[in-house]
């Protein structure tokens, strides 16, 4: 195949480029567009086997506007004093311009507004100490919508605009909700994308001008990368329009990083080949074909364990993982072929021309090895490590393992969480907005759960009230719960009850007329509660009828008190809910909330993590046995990927702790995922180079010096790859996103471990501690091509 390739590259480049444009123009004007088919919001990707998204769909088919809607929270707080007269004053004008805004901008689709002023909710809007009071704008679209960010900006400044002038110095201004924690999700991804994208390029183009110092050459690889970048993204949208194959943001960001550091190095490996074929005295086509040839393979099996990787986690229930993961691979695949097709075509477009301002001369050498540079003298910095690790291979070892040691550890006590606004700042508006809420109000509040009873009887009846009031007082007695919201009581407690009537005295007459007041009240009341607590379905013909109860827990949604209050009322209802128990025959609960939420994404992500983890180490032992067909030294690399990894994992929580804030032992659960997958496959192409490399040297030189020939030779070049690798993922770090801040670092640190310390001491010391020496076999010539340079 690469003999087609090569003498394709060599005697058709222009067709090559035509069909490279064709391509890329045909999915320009055909493919959607990747923002138009991309959805972050994780809880539909969940297994149809989890609470959360039962309840979810329930939820979205009793109460639709729940689901279809979101809700911005305008957070005004005072920390010094309570809010003032003047200051419910100014919140009176903020909610009248903010209506104002409803009605003259209706594409806004701003439903309602709720304040401290409404009749039914007002008082729950204001906190208990008085510092704090909000007022909600509801919105007709989701939270993670383009619509709903524009709609956020909009009615900030509004808010914004009222509070500058108010000639007093006003509240602080937080801006939060499920539509402020989306707006700034969607603008942090946005820069994530802009920044990370235009360093990555950057950076690659500083690093391809220092290597090659030549415009032209260092334009060839850069115009392949982005060319295949363009293609693999619109070729991935093209695949959404498969039921069941979806797209998420990130996983752009992912793609691009990773198709530029890694196209980045299959370009370098071309290159070089090609300019030492032109070196040797090949002419051109030769020079693209036999290139092509030499390094074709070994650049498929580099890929392939990274493909192998991504394509693994394809096997993950949860549909975010099992589609980003392919995706991924699918680009890649895509940089790899453009990588073997396009690069050598604008080769032999350019020919000895890209390397301008400098000149290729053919030079005369002993012959060498095709795969192999010159020989590295004995004053170069691998030639006097590879010494030194042959020397002492024992210490070099013990030292190795001891700097890794601490972090190891940390990394096997850190836990993964799963909490939505992980992914923003904790000086971004929303989550400020959150923690001042929790600082007022009850820390539940933030995130009710929402527990949704299903009943072939209607709710409204005597004996469903009577129900759904025991329930409700049950549920209240909990140690962890601070109220409990429902049909009976709306507002967290039971309705009075109307006063009773006495006739014949004045006192009666005003107990009459105050029933009368009273009684209208609580009608409104019961109308605006059934409405919102109540519902009708009809399943396959059959109606069901739905009562929901809303209950506020004393502990953060996403503590771990508040799961296990969640599996203590599962607990409770299973037993409390049997039909010989229910008057109304048989009844169902289903719940919704954060956390439910996060109950389930825990356990679903790492039953994930534990499968794919398996399978990408069962596939990339299968390849290295297959390569290199030593089955201890085989063990042993993938023993190496494992430290590497728990390693990186606890330098990545240390920097997290010392640096961000974040509690030590503790980040999202994308970074261990993403990292274990790519690091290893990455790590394994520096690995197979290597001990392939050894291997070929031990039978020429036997055990001890064909180790210090491997390490010396490939040193550099694994090296210059390794930085390449880092700095690409470095790049992530500039994005707005945490969980993309703290991916970058790792997947950073984690290449340069395996790059410095890993591949060049732990892998070649351990060999020659197992290894008994070996006499080098003269008469048995290696499997490897020799290439003699023609004399000038």
């Amino acid at each position: 195949m690469y003999q087609f390739l090569g003498r394709l590259a060599a005697n058709h480049p222009w067709k090559i480029v035509a069909a490279w444009v064709t391509l890329a123009a045909t999915l320009f004007l055909t493919a959607p567009r990747w923002e138009s088919e991309a959805h972050d919001e994780d809880i539909r990707f969940l297994p149809e086997r989890c609470a959360s998204l039962r309840g979810y769909h329930l939820l979205g088919e009793a109460f639709p506007q729940e689901l279809d809607c979101s809700r911005i929270t305008f957070c005004l707080e005072r920390n010094d004093a309570p809010l003032s007269q003047q200051d419910f004053a100014l919140a009176s004008q903020v909610v009248a311009d903010l209506d104002k805004l409803r009605q003259t901008e209706p594409q806004l689709k701003i439903v309602k507004v709720y304040s401290f002023q409404d009749p039914m909710l007002g008082k729950r809007l204001t906190s208990a100490d008085g510092h704090c009071t909000l007022i909600q704008v509801s919105l007709a679209t989701p939270y993670l919508a383009i619509q709903t960010q524009v709609a956020v900006d909009r009615a900030e400044t509004a808010v914004k605009q009222r509070l500058d002038q108010a000639g007093f110095p006003p509240p602080q201004l937080l801006t939060t909700g499920a539509a402020g924690i989306g707006r700034d999700l969607i603008r942090a991804g946005g820069n994530s994308l802009e920044s990370t994208t235009l360093a990555t390029v950057v950076l690659v183009v500083v690093i391809l001008l220092f290597v090659y110092r030549a415009p032209l050459l260092a334009l060839i690889p850069l115009a392949t990368i982005a060319l295949s970048v363009f293609v693999a993204l619109r070729l991935l949208a093209v695949f959404t329009q498969i039921p069941g194959v979806h797209l998420v943001n990130v996983s752009q960001i992912f793609t691009i990083v990773l198709l530029y550091g890694a196209g980045t190095d299959y370009c370098l490996f071309l290159i070089s080949r090609y300019r030492e074929e032109l070196e040797e005295g090949q002419e051109g086509p030769h020079a693209v074909r036999r290139s092509v040839v030499s390094v074709g393979a070994a650049l498929a099996a580099s890929a392939g364990t990274v493909i192998c990787g991504l394509s693994l986690m394809g096997f993950a229930e949860f549909a975010k993982v099992r589609c980003a993961g392919p995706a991924i691979a699918i680009a890649l695949a895509v940089a790899l072929a453009a990588s073997l097709t396009l690069t050598p075509a604008l080769l032999r477009i350019f020919g000895a021309a890209a390397f301008w301002p400098k000149r290729v001369r053919p030079t005369n050498a002993m012959p060498r090895f095709a795969w192999e540079g010159a020989a590295a003298p004995d004053h170069t910095l691998w030639e006097r490590i590879s010494r030194l690790v042959v020397a002492r291979p024992l210490l070099i070892w013990c030292v190795s393992v001891l700097l890794l040691l601490p972090f190891t550890i940390l990394g096997l006590c850190t836990t993964a969480i799963c909490k939505p606004t992980g992914e923003l700042s904790p000086n971004s508006a929303s989550v400020r907005g959150m923690e001042a809420i929790q600082r007022h109000f009850t820390a539940g509040e933030t995130g009710p759960i929402t527990i949704l009873l299903s009943a072939a009887a209607d709710w409204n009846s005597p004996e469903g009230r009577q129900l759904i009031g025991q329930l409700s007082q049950e549920l209240a007695k909990l140690d962890n719960v601070a109220e409990v919201r429902s049909l009976t009581q709306p507002l967290g407690k039971p309705l009075p009850q109307l006063p009773t009537e006495k006739k014949g005295n004045l006192l009666g007459g005003l107990l009459k007329g105050l029933g009368r007041d009273l009684g209208q009240a609580m009608q409104q009341a019961d109308r605006s509660a059934r409405e919102h607590y109540l519902a009708a379905v009809t399943a396959d013909g059959v109606p069901k009828y739905i009562a929901r109860l809303d209950v506020v827990l004393r502990s953060d949604p996403f503590d771990p008190a508040s799961t296990a209050t969640l599996e203590q009322m599962e607990a409770w209802f299973a037993s409390a809910l049997p039909e010989s128990k229910v008057p109304m025959g048989w009844v169902t609960a289903d719940y919704y909330g954060v956390t439910v939420y996060s109950r389930d994404m825990a356990a679903v992500t790492q039953s994930d993590r534990f499968r794919v983890n398996i399978l990408v180490l069962g596939g990339i032992f299968l390849i290295l046995l297959a390569l290199i067909r030593h089955f201890w030294v085989v063990t042993y690399l993938l023993g190496t990927v494992l430290l590497s990894y728990f390693a990186t994992l606890g330098a990545t929580a240390l920097v997290g702790w010392w640096w961000a804030g974040y509690p030590l032992g503790q980040m999202d659960w994308r970074v261990p995922f993403f990292l274990f997958t790519i690091l290893a496959a990455v790590g394994e192409d520096y690995n197979i180079l290597l001990v392939s490399r050894i291997l070929e040297e031990r039978k020429l030189r036997g055990n001890r010096e064909g180790i210090r020939h491997g390490l010396s030779r490939t040193g550099a070049t694994i090296t210059a790859c390794g930085l390449i690798m880092a700095g690409t993922f470095a790049t992530l770090v500039l994005g707005g996103l945490n969980t993309l801040v703290q991916i970058g670092f790792a997947l950073a640190f984690g290449v340069l471990l395996d790059t410095f310390l890993v591949r060049p001491f732990l892998v070649p010391a351990f060999l020659l501690l197992v290894w008994k020496d070996k006499e080098p076999v003269q008469e048995e010539k290696p499997q490897l091509e020799f290439r003699y340079r023609k004399s000038a």
